[in-house]
């Protein structure tokens, strides 16, 4: 039977894998955790029914597909980045809260032999009574089936993954003239689980993990509604990389 690593949308790490189906299981890791939902934007980014546009572009590494002496297909031979649309609305909330509720979706559109039908979801409350200061608190989900060239050129395997996250971020907002510009930072967990099936014999591996992660980011707020933002997100261990945004904020 063979024996196969996860190549969609991951980075493979140097060492700490003791057997092939450690590196494996690892793999499926780094793959689900490369799709998760950090957080686009600072806590208290949005007042009441505002509405938020946004496309975000999240940036693949360099894969090392080596498993057990062998050499799989991985992700940043088909490309280095992925575009994920996402959408936020402001809700009401009590004085000195602000919340919110967004979410992000990737049709199944197969470009160059890669495709992920994804879909999430998030929600968040933030306080900030002290003015700039804001403390928030996040939960996210996120379901996908990706599929892509793993095992073989010619065939395209499948994984399945549902992350589960939740963090605490904190933000500090510059007014100017003209715009904002607001630091942010969060620490929080995500639960991974992956299920990794090769086309070819029908092997299923699967992989279930809880991982920490940290993030810090930079949003720029313009007075005609442009919001861009540049982050780094790190799973200690396992992934480290940026990711870049940009939407329109309609207020009404």
């Amino acid at each position: 039977m063979k024996r196969v690593a996860v190549g969609l949308l991951f980075m493979a790490g140097a060492a700490g894998a003791q057997t092939m189906l450690d590196q494996e299981q690892r793999l499926i890791e780094i793959h689900s955790l490369l799709i998760a939902l950090p957080p686009r934007a600072p806590p208290s980014a949005y007042q009441p029914w505002d509405l938020s546009f946004g496309l975000e572009i999240v940036t693949i590494p360099k894969i090392d597909g080596t498993t057990g002496g062998r050499t799989q297909i991985t992700a940043s031979d088909r490309t280095r980045l992925f575009p994920r649309p996402r959408l936020a609305v402001g809700l009401p909330a009590p004085e000195d809260f602000h919340a919110y509720a967004g979410i992000a979706y990737i049709p199944p559109i197969e470009i160059n032999s890669v495709s992920s039908h994804l879909g999430a979801i998030e929600a968040g409350i933030s306080w900030d009574r002290f003015g700039p200061l804001s403390i928030g608190l996040r939960a996210y989900g996120v379901l996908a089936e990706s599929k892509s060239p793993v095992t073989d050129p010619n065939t395209r395997d499948t994984l399945d993954t549902t992350d589960l996250g939740a963090d605490l971020s904190a933000a500090y907002r510059f007014d100017f003239s003209p715009g904002s510009l607001t630091p942010f930072a969060s620490v929080g967990i995500t639960h991974v689980a992956g299920d990794f099936r090769v086309t070819s014999d029908n092997e299923l591996l699967t992989s279930r993990n809880l991982d920490p992660d940290v993030a810090a980011g930079l949003t720029f707020q313009s007075p005609l509604g442009i919001q861009a933002t540049a982050e780094w997100v790190a799973y200690p261990g396992r992934l480290v990389h940026p990711l870049f945004s940009v939407a329109w904020v309609y207020r009404r």
